[in-house]
């Protein structure tokens, strides 16, 4: 009975690292999004967010096209790459090919960079009247 258990056990772990990021990293990440002045709108990808400050959860699987809009200030836009994972080599390391592949295509391989933002926006340059 002992022996079962512990043989149980070995296969339980070894499940674990077999796909490390996916049970570790998840396939999406927490972005935290500030700015000066608060109550901006927020754009991921083309996608609408809400208001500034704000906690959003993304893909990890893809980069991601940030913008911060506010009536009055100049538009931000920047961008949240993916990096590899730590916990991907866990699956390297071990010589697992198939955690490797599911964490592949579920992107949790992926850390998204950076993992928060801070802007302070700037106010838009009044534009000159025509004359006619």
């Amino acid at each position: 009975m002992k022996r079962i258990f512990l043989n149980l056990s070995f296969l339980a772990f070894g499940m674990l690292l077999s796909n490390c990021s996916t049970v570790l990293n998840t396939t999406t990440q927490n972005v935290e999004i500030r700015s000066v002045p608060e109550n901006a709108k927020i754009t991921i990808g083309g996608k609408k967010f809400g208001l500034t400050p704000q906690v959003v959860n993304i893909e990890r699987g893809s980069n991601h096209v940030v913008k911060i809009e506010l009536d009055g200030y100049e538009p931000y836009e920047t961008q949240i790459t993916q990096k590899i994972s730590i916990w991907f080599w866990g699956n390297a390391l071990n010589g697992f090919l198939p955690g490797m592949l599911i964490d592949m295509f579920t992107g949790s391989m992926y850390n998204l960079l950076p993992d928060g933002i801070s802007v302070e926006l700037q106010q838009a340059k009044p534009e000159p009247t025509k004359r006619k």
